[in-house]
């Protein structure tokens, strides 16, 4: 008979545990621009694997008439999750409001220095405040200059009216002619139902769409790590999911938030 010991040699291992996601930035109470962006990076990396993204992507590829490439879709994951976080009502708690400032977004960086970190736990039904107010051209170049941190090309501003701004993504079609993408930052003047690609607006009313390179911070500017935390999370949170259930959720943050701020008004 063989040895008991024997035997244990011969026992399979346990499966391994799922590692949990180590929390980005442990330990730092300060995180630059830099290193946010490379830590969104990841996440972009992560989220290329959901399906949910590919069908999106597939979607926006068939409906545009786009070339599609392994570098088409590295930027569009990219350009999905700067669109998602950085528009009113996103993941990160942004809202629009009249400021009168210039058309760039060094002011909600200085807003992101001193803003409440809110609760990652919390629905999007439960946001009340917003970690910082911007108007339509600076939430527009707020995404550009992340998309360009993170790699993306010909991201500009486009003004479809005198006064109102939204985003645009120019790629290629399959036959090398320029598609330009619309990027609607915020909901004015579209339905709640547009997204990422509406044709709500005609970006070519707009002769030339230059490309977004202006510095608004350096790369070392600094946030409070916690705040950093929380952008990572809601990415990684709810990055991954269908476009039309990111759109439902924005729509409910934006209630929300609009609720809070009446009856603010209110007292």
């Amino acid at each position: 008979m063989p040895r008991p010991e024997a035997l244990a040699a011969f026992e399979p291992e346990p499966e391994p545990e799922e590692l949990a996601t180590p929390e980005p930035f442990a330990g730092l109470e300060k995180v630059t621009l830099r290193e946010l962006v490379a830590e969104l990076d990841l996440v972009a990396d992560e989220l290329a694997d959901d399906p949910s993204v590919r069908s999106d992507y597939e979607a926006l590829v068939a409906s545009h008439g786009l070339a599609d490439s392994d570098a088409l879709y590295r930027d569009y994951v990219r350009v999905r999750l700067a669109f998602e976080s950085t528009r009113d009502g996103g993941l990160w708690h942004l809202r629009w409001a009249i400021t009168n400032e210039k058309p760039n977004s060094e002011q909600i960086w200085r807003q992101w220095k001193r803003a409440p970190v809110p609760d990652v736990a919390a629905l999007p039904s439960e946001v009340s405040v917003p970690t910082a107010e911007a108007e339509c051209d600076e939430l527009s170049a707020l995404f550009a200059f992340l998309a360009y941190q993170l790699g993306v090309r010909h991201v500009g501003l486009y003004w479809p009216t005198w006064n109102h701004v939204v985003a645009v993504w120019t790629v290629q079609s399959g036959e090398g002619a320029p598609v330009r993408i619309v990027v609607p930052t915020s909901q004015i003047f579209l339905t709640l139902d547009d997204s990422l690609g509406t044709r709500g607006f005609d970006p070519w009313s707009q002769k030339t769409i230059y490309e977004y390179r202006r510095r608004d911070v350096k790369g070392s500017h600094p946030i409070e790590a916690e705040l950093a935390r929380f952008f990572v999370s809601q990415a990684r949170k709810y990055g991954g999911l269908p476009q039309a259930e990111l759109q439902r959720l924005r729509n409910e943050r934006d209630l929300s938030m609009t609720a809070a701020l009446a009856k603010g008004d209110a007292n």
